[in-house]
This record gives C-alpha cells, sequence and structure tokens, in this order.
C-alpha cells in the first residue's frame, strides 16, 4: 500500500552548477510511503511522518548552500575555526570561493546536483529515521509549475535571525509586472533576464572587488548571529543594491527602477520570494 503526499513543503536553497555557477532554486516536496496496512487500516500516521520529514528539510537542506562534493574541481575543508569552505575552479581558472558555518552547506555525494539526484540523497538519509512499518520512502523535487516569467536568485540577509542570514541560499521566483493597471509580460520578461542566475549583493557587505588573472571577482563578508561568511563570486553573476535583498526591498528596488525608465507611467511590482509569497510596491516618476 501507497499514501502520497503533494506539496508537503518547499524547499528554498542555492546550489552550485559547475557550468552555470551559484543558483538560487525553490522546490515543491511530494512524497510517496509505502508499507503494510497496521492493526487500524493505516500505513502509517501521517501527521507524524509529514512533520518528520519536513523537519528534516528545514534542517538539512533547506536555506542552504547544496555543492556537488564528488566534483574534481570541488574543495570542501574545514577551516580551524571551525567553519567550512567550499571552493570550485573551472577550467578556464574562473573559480568560486564561499566559507560559513558548516549548517550553511549541504554536501551531496554527486558530480551535478539536480532536483531528481538531491531527492535520492534526503531519501537515504531519511528511511531509518521513519517508523519502522514504512517499507520505502520517496522523495520528489521539483520547481513551481508556471509559465510566468521567473528568475533565480542567491542572496544573504545578515540582519535575519533565522536561517536566511545565510550568504549564499536563494530562490527560483516569479515575478508580475503591471505598467497603468496592465499586466506587461515584456517587462516581466525583461526584469527576469536581468536577474538570470544572479546573485543579489549589498552595498555594505561588499569588501571589495578583486582583479586576478584577467577575472574580476566581488568579495563579500559579513558577520551574523550563526558566525562569519564569506563570500568570492564572479562581477558579471553579481547585481548590486543599496539596500537589503529582501524581498520588499526587491520589489520596491525593481519598481523604483523601471519607473524611472518609463517616467509618467505608473509602475506596480509582484515580486515573489519562492512559491506562494512576495511583496508588492507601486511607483510612478513624473514625465
Amino acid at each position: 500500500m501507497k499514501l502520497f503526499v503533494k506539496n508537503l513543503t518547499h524547499v528554498d536553497l542555492s546550489y552550485f552548477c559547475p557550468v552555470r555557477g551559484v543558483l538560487g532554486e525553490s522546490w515543491q516536496a511530494d512524497i510517496v510511503l509505502t508499507g503494510k496496512l497496521n492493526d487500524e487500516s493505516m500505513v502509517c500516521d501521517f501527521s507524524i511522518v509529514k512533520k518528520m520529514i519536513k523537519q528534516w528539510l528545514d534542517t538539512h537542506i533547506d536555506h542552504k548552500l547544496a555543492v556537488p562534493a564528488n566534483h574534481e574541481s570541488s574543495a570542501i575543508k574545514t577551516l580551524d575555526d571551525g567553519r567550512s569552505s567550499f571552493s570550485f575552479e573551472h577550467q578556464n581558472g574562473q573559480r568560486f570561493a564561499c566559507t560559513a558555518p558548516e549548517q550553511a552547506f549541504a554536501q551531496l555525494p554527486v558530480d551535478e546536483i539536480t532536483a531528481d539526484n538531491a531527492a535520492k540523497w534526503v531519501e537515504e538519509q531519511i528511511l531509518d529515521l521513519l517508523p519502522a512499518e514504512l517499507e520505502a520512502v520517496s522523495v520528489h523535487f521539483h520547481p513551481e509549475h508556471s509559465n510566468e516569467a521567473q528568475y533565480q536568485y542567491s542572496h544573504g540577509l545578515k540582519k535575519h535571525d533565522g536561517n536566511c542570514q545565510r550568504i549564499v541560499h536563494g530562490h527560483r521566483s516569479v515575478i508580475e509586472i503591471y505598467r497603468n493597471g496592465e499586466r506587461d509580460r515584456t517587462l516581466d520578461q525583461d526584469w527576469s533576464a536581468r536577474w538570470n542566475d544572479i546573485y543579489l549583493g549589498t552595498q555594505e557587505d561588499l569588501i571589495g572587488i578583486i582583479d586576478e588573472d584577467g577575472q574580476r571577482y566581488h568579495h563579500f563578508s559579513y558577520a551574523a548571529s550563526q558566525g562569519l561568511f564569506e563570500l568570492i563570486i564572479r562581477s558579471d553573476q553579481v547585481y548590486m543594491l543599496d539596500c537589503d535583498s529582501t524581498v520588499e526591498s526587491l520589489s520596491s528596488h525593481v519598481a523604483q527602477q523601471l519607473a524611472k525608465e518609463n517616467p509618467g507611467d505608473t509602475i506596480e511590482v509582484h515580486a515573489f520570494e519562492g512559491i506562494g509569497k512576495g511583496a508588492i510596491s507601486e511607483v510612478k516618476v513624473e514625465k
């Protein structure tokens, strides 16, 4: 007998892709539980198992940077201060480096991270934690099904008390833009292209710009309640903000930028943070 739970929870994370670099992602999590019926004609207590799996996902993958530990160009080490360091050097000499408290990373034993092999990794980790009567658990991760314009961004919020403070975590987000009360899908697509595979950096967290072997990198660092975070990332993957990268600030920034570019028009931006939540800002710049 099998039980299923559609959209058990959402997982927001960033993962490192050997080709595209760091990517923000939001996955819906579906599960299937396999087992024999008990004396109550049930496979298991649904409420208990759902809570256990959600707690595990929240602790071990949500709001983390997932890294492909088995890739030959990945280098992972523990520093003397107890923090972890992940670095990756591309064949063309470009590099990426992130140093953070150990809990900011999820190390997956793969060469390249996908929704499918991330789900397989979760299955292998959680089966022994579930009630003994369960024979198998299947996990399916997938992005939100949407025909709307989307972008994938990573960021960090050092002022946040929770896991949003981690310097590289992210989201796959829809954006909806209205011009004078009418949906403008051209502006949707334009902004999603601007923030394609982007890291949103805050000016006050920028330590400096590194010029190295013909490449330019942004160097970010800040201290938060979980510890000291540091990131070195290619400059062409960074979009700088003079504000925090909360979803409220992002919707306001997009609205202000587009209003400046379209004087006389009222611009309303619905910026999502992952799946099903976000912020709305409206701005008009007079001609």
